[in-house]
């Protein structure tokens, strides 16, 4: 079994990078998935736990995606709709 994560870095460019996750790689680095979901979802490392950061970065993601960032136009006035 596999999961699918996406991180997103947000800068002038938005970097969306998509992993397909090993569960036997989960397990060996976090214990389990249900603590690697813990950990993603901004729960505190406990001691011999690697940060997500440095987790990901052993990993080569599948696929990379470069995007502009869409930014939202603060003096945008609706005439009308439906």
């Amino acid at each position: 079994m596999s999961i699918k994560i996406s991180v997103v870095e947000k800068k002038l460019v938005e970097t969306v990078n998509q992993y397909n996750l090993d569960e036997y790689y989960i397990n060996e680095s976090y214990g389990s998935i249900e603590r690697f979901n813990q950990i993603v979802n901004g729960e505190t490392l406990k001691n011999n736990e690697k940060p997500l950061t440095d987790f990901l970065s052993e990993i080569r993601p599948n696929n990379i995606l470069h995007l502009q960032p869409k930014g939202i136009n603060t003096n945008v006035e609706i005439k009308y709709g439906y």
